[in-house]
């Protein structure tokens, strides 16, 4: 019968320094029930959800790369097969569960960390982004693609809505869903973790009555964007030039007079010709309705911290990434891997919390590429087991803590493409599987004059 090898024994010592982050206790308590089976009898179930881990920290490296990272130099490394055979074996929800249970916020209270909160309330941001799927009959079955009257789009697309904390760059709840489920409907599913102490941000495609309605149903505050053409009728002017209004579920409400709910609505624009949108109106929607406590040029300032979001994306898809397409073949292990990314973009978020507050500055001000470098660099120092984990994470928070970012500047590139590409011939499921030549090219040469 095959014996299991104690956890201790098989961990490197690279994954013993990774669990100075994400500690095996944390694991074994999430997913206990889930460990008590085991998946694989050359791997062990620990290692097998650490390697999903390590597919988010190194997306361009293979599978049995990863698993040489994070396992004894001694043992046996399986083959890419077994391995996938192994996840396949693991249910996402695993991952899931894992992901819900570890992640959580960084910033303890506006006290400790004021960075994170506008007048007592911790700043949260909405939004959604696509990745990139394999083209598998499977993976298109499940999450389709985009496509216009010509053709169908390159690949399958997964889309991932998230609730971020802003001031850490936590993506704190998430939702994995199709291309064809738009960022509205899942939102729906996320609004259950709002707490009246936080104020959600949200840009102009969440600013609708079905997802205002619930917020203003849990008593959560919001600063929401929306379409500067929304019809929203002057009831009441307050003293910042904001005014108060009344939002409609339902279409036809306001003709047949029925009751809605009170918002406060400020409109705005500026006329700095060398800022982008001079002279475009914007339109903000918020439940803080108190114009002296909350004044408009505040709330109109503090919706740009929303700008957050899109860079805590384009850490997790471009630098933690690589702009590469997920791996998985089959949708379950896609959604285990996005769960599995999420996972190792929390272990970098929380590092360069801890070098922020050695630092003394805001977590937004330590460099993420910086700090993936530097980990990426220290990992290899720990070889053996008398290396002291302990002091080796201290070094590593305190050199990231060096990775300083100056103070980021306005927004001033409009939002506009360089250079279009050039028409190329489109490509159809027809050539996907293109038939194979007949014996060698030299045999088939035939010379003309």
């Amino acid at each position: 019968m095959f014996q299991t090898v104690p956890a201790a024994v098989k961990d490197s010592a690279r994954l013993r320094g990774l669990k100075r982050v994400l500690s095996q206790k944390t694991v074994e308590r999430s997913i206990g029930e889930h460990l008590k089976t085991r998946y694989c009898k050359r791997i062990d179930n620990r290692q097998l959800v650490w390697l999903i881990v390590g597919m988010g920290l190194f997306p361009g490296k293979k599978y049995r790369q990863i698993f040489r990272l994070f396992a004894a130099p001694w043992l046996l490394i399986p083959s890419s097969a077994t391995i996938t055979s192994a996840r396949k074996r693991l249910a996402a929800s695993v991952i899931e569960k894992l992901c819900d249970t570890v992640v959580h916020f960084l910033a303890l209270s506006p006290i400790m960390h004021p960075f994170a909160f506008y007048k007592g309330l911790r700043l949260m941001g909405i939004d959604g982004t696509l990745l990139d799927c394999p083209d598998t009959d499977a993976n298109r079955e499940a999450f389709g693609r985009p496509s216009n009257q010509t053709s169908h789009g390159a690949f399958p697309k997964a889309r991932v809505v998230t609730l971020c904390e802003l001031g850490t760059r936590v993506l704190w709840r998430s939702v994995i869903g199709t291309y064809h489920q738009s960022e509205q409907k899942l939102t729906l599913s996320l609004l259950r973790h709002l707490t009246p102490a936080m104020l959600l941000l949200a840009d102009r495609h969440f600013g609708i009555a079905p997802i205002i309605y619930p917020l203003l149903q849990k008593q959560v505050p919001f600063l929401i964007r929306c379409k500067k053409g929304q019809i929203f009728a002057v009831e009441k002017v307050l003293a910042d030039g904001s005014y108060l209004s009344t939002i409609y579920l339902g279409k036809n409400d306001r003709l047949l007079r029925r009751v809605g709910k009170t918002i406060r609505v400020i409109r705005y624009t500026h006329h700095d010709p060398n800022r982008p949108g001079c002279g475009e109106v914007h339109v903000l929607l918020t439940s803080l309705l108190d114009a002296e406590k909350y004044p408009a040029v505040e709330l109109i300032d503090l919706y740009h911290v929303r700008w957050e979001e899109e860079i805590t994306f384009s850490e997790w898809k471009v630098a933690l990434g690589e702009t590469k397409m997920l791996r998985s073949q089959s949708p379950a292990m896609v959604r285990q891997e996005i769960w599995g990314k999420l996972l190792s973009h929390y272990i970098l978020r929380s590092l360069i919390f801890r070098a922020a507050e050695v630092a003394e500055v805001a977590p937004i001000n330590i460099s993420f590429t910086g700090a993936l470098d530097i980990l990426m660099a220290r990992l290899p120092e720990i070889k053996t087991s008398r290396v002291n984990t302990k002091q080796w994470l201290i070094n590593l928070i305190n050199e990231i803590a060096e990775e300083k970012l100056p103070s980021r500047i306005d927004r001033i590139n409009p939002r506009k493409i360089k250079k279009r590409s050039k028409a190329r011939p489109t490509k159809h499921d027809s050539d996907r599987l293109p038939p194979k030549p007949n014996g060698r090219f030299r045999d088939h040469i035939q010379i003309s004059i």
